[in-house]
């Protein structure tokens, strides 16, 4: 018996209802790819704002879909860059079932679809993971595409590190998960600037296992800001919304 339901927490929707207070409908686009042969869907949101050429490849965590954390889109379109968010197979409207071959080629089809696109500049896309977004963003990275810039928040060092330091078993993740997602590792072979980003309380990837080891396997150059007293989901709040936003931004235009 595994416990892989614990990584992908996905639930599925028949329709997305995302809020248009801060990115109007105008100024986004539902996207069909095909990833393993399944359909899975995301949103393209067009920037509006002064750093149009940028575009940020969003990879979300492993609970529910796109809308639960459309908040994040949010703040990262108010950074001024275009921002494409997208479900991984099993999740929201995206056909499927998670696993982890199929979790990177939906990442791919993903990166595929925006490289496609007319009005993308290629040598300015941006990876940004969060939680198991940073294995797709990671993987990404270290095998399909050089991004401009690589962003990982609250990473895990692999399966192993994930299951030793976030429950309270201590016991090989061989026995619980399927697959390794070995971010510690595949970070060797990104060669973009990184930023990364973890909440000194975090309760379920514990920073000095599994952040400050990406971290320190990382190629230069490379950043690491310790957020005091975030917890796993925390980070924005913690920082304060608008220096999150500036943090982004700042990272990504020098």
């Amino acid at each position: 018996m595994t416990l892989d339901g614990n990584l992908f927490n996905a639930q599925t929707l028949t329709s997305y209802d995302l809020r248009t207070t801060v990115i109007p409908d105008s100024m986004r686009t539902q996207v069909t790819m095909t990833s393993s042969g399944k359909k899975i869907y995301g949103y393209f949101i067009q920037s509006r704002g002064e750093h149009p050429s940028y575009t940020i490849l969003y990879n979300h965590g492993n609970k529910d879909h796109l809308q639960y954390y459309w908040d994040r889109a949010e703040y990262l379109y108010r950074t001024g860059c275009n921002v494409f968010i997208y479900d991984y197979e099993g999740f929201g409207m995206s056909e499927g079932t998670p696993s982890e071959v199929n979790f990177y080629s939906d990442a791919n089809a993903a990166l595929n679809y925006l490289r496609s696109r007319k009005d993308v500049d290629s040598t300015k896309i941006i990876f940004y993971g969060f939680s198991l977004g940073c294995a797709a963003a990671t993987e990404l990275a270290a095998h399909s595409f050089t991004p401009k810039k690589l962003i990982l928040e609250a990473p895990f060092a692999n399966m192993d590190a994930l299951v030793r330091s976030g429950t309270v078993l201590d016991i090989p993740s061989g026995y619980v998960m399927k697959g390794t997602y070995d971010n510690a590792e595949k970070i060797k072979r990104n060669h973009a600037p990184l930023l990364l980003i973890h909440g000194e309380g975090d309760t379920f990837i514990d920073l000095t296992k599994n952040g400050a080891v990406v971290f320190a396997n990382a190629n230069d150059p490379k950043e690491f800001i310790r957020v005091p007293n975030a917890n796993h989901s925390e980070i924005p709040d913690k920082m304060g919304t608008q220096n999150y936003i500036d943090t982004i931004r700042n990272f990504i235009l020098r």
